[in-house]
This record gives C-alpha cells, sequence and structure tokens, in this order.
C-alpha cells in the first residue's frame, strides 16, 4: 500500500512533465455505421478518370474554340459519371462501431 501511495504522484508527476494533459469527455454508444465500400469507390474514379482522358483527348483534337471546349467537356463530364455510376453503384458497408470512453487527450511535449 505504501509504494502504491508513493508511485500514484510519482507517476502523476512524470505524466505532466512528458505529456499535456486535456479533459475531453467523449462517450460513444455501440451502433451499426454504414459506409460506402472504398474499393467500390475506387474502381468509380479509376473508370471516371479514365473516360475523363478519353473524352479530353477527343475534345481538344477536335474543338478549337475554348468556350466550345469547356461545354463539351462539363457535359460529357457528367454523362461519364453517370455512366460509371451505373457500372460501379455505390455499395454500402456496415461497420459496428463498440463501445468506447475517452476522458483524457495525451500529447508528447518534446
Amino acid at each position: 500500500m505504501r509504494r502504491l501511495i508513493f508511485l500514484l504522484p510519482l507517476v502523476i508527476i512524470i505524466g505532466t512533465i512528458f505529456f499535456e494533459t486535456e479533459v475531453n469527455i467523449f462517450v460513444t454508444l455501440p451502433k451499426k455505421i454504414e459506409k460506402s465500400d472504398l474499393n467500390q469507390e475506387n474502381l468509380f474514379f479509376e473508370c471516371v478518370n479514365a473516360k475523363d482522358k478519353i473524352i479530353h483527348a477527343q475534345t481538344f483534337s477536335s474543338i478549337d474554340n475554348p468556350d466550345v471546349q469547356r461545354e463539351v467537356l462539363s457535359a460529357k463530364k457528367n454523362q461519364a459519371l453517370l455512366e460509371c455510376r451505373d457500372i460501379y453503384p455505390v455499395k454500402m458497408t456496415v461497420i459496428n462501431q463498440s463501445f468506447e470512453i475517452n476522458i483524457f487527450d495525451f500529447k508528447y511535449r518534446y
């Protein structure tokens, strides 16, 4: 018991020397969170980028007017987004978030 009485203040003193301590009371109850599937989203963005490269190459090689280029790029980009979303629809994955409690935040000083 004497060691505990001696060690507890020592740990607190050393902790305050080496760490900045902030009180941040945060409690999270268990729940289910839906997130979009990262692999599916990566495939979607790869599809959009591939189609975007083709759209740019075709537009810049066939149209000289910058205003018309901008309009054509915008229209074809929206069409490419819709086509790629049809190919790679949004998939939601369920993540079980566990019970979490946080009272103190420690930041290393040095």
